[in-house]
């Protein structure tokens, strides 16, 4: 029997290696390229800067971000006094999931590829002990070890039933892989605009990879946790 992509992404995300998800043509009709946090290092850095181009960010849910305190850039901005440039969303209308941008104190410039994996191997440490139930830890981990501004963006993922965007779904598709809701994401860009699905499905099946719809992922996520959205 053929496995379908939505499978094969969660074999490929738990082994380390990159996903491709598209969300949808009637939403951003983009494709961000995904690897799970534990695995990242400096060469998956680069790979996500060469192949996919777009902004490299780290993406949790925005339950385990209030563990820590975050807040959203957008509530943090309006509250500054920033209410004009935070009342409007972008034409595919859903809220911006932006937290803080933070480097690991041990960074150089926070801008490097090895920089950026040290951020981002760290973070998601900091996740597991939040996971483990060791939020007092994580906090201290996070405040001590941290500064804002930096190079990272943190995303908060608000959950399938309330958001579908890429956050969202890469978040669900760690989940059915059994792994911690801790990944990396960025969008595969063309020059002036998103690469063509059909351009990436060529890239991710010269990487070995698959391109999985956000349909899909919702699909599976739904059978497995008989959630009801």
């Amino acid at each position: 029997m053929t496995e379908s992509n939505v499978v094969k992404a969660i074999k490929l995300l738990g082994h380390g290696e990159p996903v491709f998800i598209h969300d949808s043509s009637s939403r951003e009709n983009e494709v961000d390229m995904v690897y799970h946090a534990c695995f990242i290092d400096y060469k998956r850095i680069a790979l996500l800067r060469k192949v996919a181009g777009g902004l490299i960010c780290y993406s949790m849910p925005k339950s385990l971000g209030e563990a820590l305190g975050l807040k959203y850039m957008s509530d943090i901005l309006r509250d500054s006094g920033y209410v004009e440039l935070t009342s409007r969303t972008l034409r595919y209308g859903d809220p911006p999931n932006f937290s803080l941008w933070i480097n690991h104190i041990n960074a150089s410039t926070g801008i490097r590829d090895i920089d950026r994996a040290l951020t981002i191997k760290e973070l998601d440490n900091v996740v597991k002990l939040i996971i483990e139930g060791r939020v007092g830890e994580a906090k201290k981990k996070f405040y001590n070890e941290f500064i804002a501004p930096g190079h990272v963006p943190v995303l908060l993922g608000r959950g399938l039933n309330v958001r579908r965007g890429h956050t969202e779904l890469s978040i669900a598709l760690a989940e059915l892989a059994g792994l911690r809701p801790s990944v990396v994401i960025t969008e595969v860009l063309d020059e002036g605009e998103a690469m063509p699905v059909s351009r990436v499905k060529e890239i991710a099946s010269s990487l070995g990879s698959v391109v999985v719809e956000g349909d899909e992922i919702v699909s599976e996520w739904l059978k497995r946790t008989k959630a009801k959205l």
